[in-house]
C-alpha cells in the first residue's frame, strides 16, 4: 500500500517520485520549476471541444499582458478524480504551470501533494489576506479548492441541476400547470409519483413504453438524494466518514423503495430500448417522448437546441421531501490549479487570476452554457448565455460534494451503493456498512481533519 504521507513529504521537498510494486522512492532534484522562462506559462486546458472557446480567453489575455507567451494542451481526465496525468508529469518533471481540472478532485490532489498552494501568491501580487481575495468567487466553489488551511486553485465554471419537462407529455396527462412553476417551488416526491401512478405505461408483459421519472438516470442518483434529504457525508467533531449514519441509511432505504416500486430491471430495459448504449446524442428516452421528466444541468439546454429543437420543454426544481421545503440543487464545476513544479511565476497568476477571474469567465460562460463562480461575473447579465437563467437563480440554493482527501473512494463508494441497492444484492443497511468501511480507513490516515468553516451552508451574495 502506497504511504500517503511519504508521497506528500517527497513532492513536497521539491523531489520527485517512482511508484513501484506499492513502495516509493524519491529523487532531491533542484525545484522542478527553477529553469522554465518566467513569461512563458505552459497550461494544460479545457476539454478540446472547447478549445476554440478557451482560445479567445488567451487571446484577450495576452492582449494585455503582451510579454507573456501561453502555450496551451489539452490532457483531459480519465475518470472521476483521476490524478493519473498530473502524478505522471510530476513526477516526470514535465507538469504545466496551470491546470484545468474538476474542482472536486482539489483536496484530494492538494492532500496528495500535488498542488502547489496560492496564498503566498495572492499575498504577494495581490496584497491582500487571501481570504478576503477568495471572498471574490461563490463559496461552495472556493470551499473545494481548499485543504489544511490554505488554497489550492481559482474556481472557473459551477453547474446546478433542475428538473426538465416534456410540455407536450405533461398537458397530455393533465399535469397541473401550477406544480410545474418554479414560481411555486418545488413539487413533492409524493406529488411526482402521483404522476407517475397516472402515466406510467407497460404492455402485457411488463414492459415500460413510457415513464414519468427515474430517480437514477441523468443527473439524479443516490449521492444526490443523499444531499437532498440533508444527509452528511463526513463529521467533522470526529473527523470521520459518515456513511453509515441513521440519516445516510433513511436516504438508502427510501432509495431502494423506489427501486422495488419501479423494477430496476424493467426500467433498464426501457432505457436499453429507447436509449440503448452508444446511440447517438438525439437518441434518448427524453428526446423520443417516452419520458417526461429528467434531471439534467444547464448544459441541457444546448442539447435541446442541438439535437431536438422542435420539443417543447421547461425547466423546474428537482422535488423535495415535503410541501413548504426549500429548493434543492447540488452544484459541481472545474477550476484552474498549479500542480506541484509550477514555476509559480507572476505571469502564471496572472493568467490564473485572468482566467478565473470575471474577464475570463465572461469570454468563456456564455458559450459553454455554464454558470460563472466570480461573483461579478454573476450580477453580470452578459456573463453568461440567458437560457440558462434558472439554473442561475438557483444557486442559492446548491449544495456540494464535501472537499476531502477522499474524494475519489466518496464518489466511488456512493456509486457502488447505488448500484447494491439498483441490483437489490444488498440491503440498504449492508450497504452503507460496506460504504463506510471502504472509505473511513482511507480517511483516517488524513485526521485531523476539518471541512472549510461554514461548509454546506448557502451563500446569500449568489442571488440575482
Amino acid at each position: 500500500m502506497i504511504d500517503r504521507r511519504a508521497f506528500l513529504s517527497t513532492l513536497a521537498a521539491g523531489g520527485t517520485v517512482t511508484v513501484s510494486g506499492g513502495a516509493i522512492t524519491g529523487c532531491t532534484n533542484r525545484p522542478i520549476g527553477a529553469d522554465r522562462d518566467p513569461n512563458t506559462v505552459s497550461m494544460w486546458g479545457i476539454w478540446a471541444s472547447d478549445e476554440d472557446k478557451e482560445a479567445e480567453v488567451i487571446e484577450a489575455f495576452t492582449e494585455q499582458n503582451p510579454e507573456v507567451t501561453v502555450a496551451v494542451s489539452q490532457v483531459p481526465s480519465n475518470s472521476q478524480g483521476d490524478a493519473s496525468s498530473v502524478i505522471t508529469a510530476v513526477r516526470g518533471r514535465t507538469g504545466p504551470d496551470v491546470y484545468f481540472m474538476g474542482r472536486f478532485s482539489g483536496a484530494e490532489m492538494a492532500s496528495l501533494g500535488l498542488l502547489e498552494p496560492i496564498n503566498a501568491l495572492i499575498e504577494e501580487y495581490e496584497g491582500v489576506d487571501p481570504e478576503e481575495f477568495m471572498a471574490g468567487w461563490v463559496k461552495f466553489s472556493t470551499d473545494e479548492l481548499f485543504y489544511d488551511g490554505q488554497w489550492y486553485g481559482l474556481p472557473m465554471d459551477t453547474d446546478t441541476r433542475a428538473m426538465y419537462y416534456n410540455k407536450d407529455l405533461t398537458e397530455a396527462a393533465g399535469v397541473d400547470p401550477a406544480l410545474l412553476d418554479p414560481a411555486n417551488g418545488p413539487m413533492t416526491l409524493s406529488q411526482l409519483w402521483e404522476i407517475s401512478d397516472a402515466f406510467d405505461v407497460q404492455d402485457e408483459r411488463g414492459t415500460y413504453e413510457q415513464l414519468t421519472w427515474i430517480p437514477w438516470d441523468g443527473e439524479a442518483s443516490l449521492l444526490m438524494w443523499a444531499m437532498a434529504f440533508g444527509a452528511t457525508f463526513f463529521d467533522d467533531d470526529s473527523c470521520a466518514m459518515a456513511l453509515d449514519s441513521p440519516a445516510m441509511l433513511d436516504v438508502a432505504t427510501e432509495y431502494a423503495g423506489w427501486v422495488e416500486r419501479l423494477q430496476y430491471s424493467r426500467v433498464d430495459a426501457f432505457k436499453a430500448t429507447y436509449q440503448p448504449p452508444n446511440a447517438p446524442p438525439t437518441q434518448t428516452s427524453f428526446f423520443s417522448d417516452r419520458q417526461m421528466f429528467q434531471i439534467s444541468g444547464p448544459w441541457g439546454v444546448q442539447s435541446q437546441t442541438d439535437y431536438k429543437p422542435d420539443m417543447r420543454y421547461g425547466v423546474t426544481h428537482v422535488p423535495v421531501a415535503e410541501e413548504g421545503d426549500d429548493p434543492f440543487t447540488w452544484a459541481g464545476g472545474f477550476g484552474l490549479a498549479m500542480p506541484k513544479g509550477s514555476s509559480m511565476s507572476e505571469a502564471a497568476w496572472k493568467l490564473m487570476k485572468f482566467y478565473a477571474g470575471y474577464e475570463g469567465q465572461k469570454i468563456l460562460m456564455p458559450q459553454i452554457s455554464r454558470i460563472p463562480t466570480n461573483l461579478q461575473a454573476i450580477k453580470d447579465r452578459e456573463a453568461w448565455d440567458p437560457s440558462i437563467q434558472f439554473f442561475v437563480e438557483i444557486m442559492e440554493f446548491a449544495r456540494s460534494r464535501p472537499p476531502l482527501p477522499v474524494g475519489t473512494k466518496l464518489w466511488d463508494a456512493m456509486m457502488m451503493m447505488q448500484g447494491s441497492l439498483n441490483q437489490q444484492s444488498e440491503t440498504p443497511e449492508a450497504a452503507v456498512a460496506a460504504a463506510q468501511a471502504y472509505v473511513d480507513p482511507t480517511m483516517q490516515q488524513f485526521c485531523p481533519v476539518r471541512l472549510p468553516a461554514g461548509f454546506g451552508e448557502p451563500d446569500p451574495r449568489v442571488g440575482l
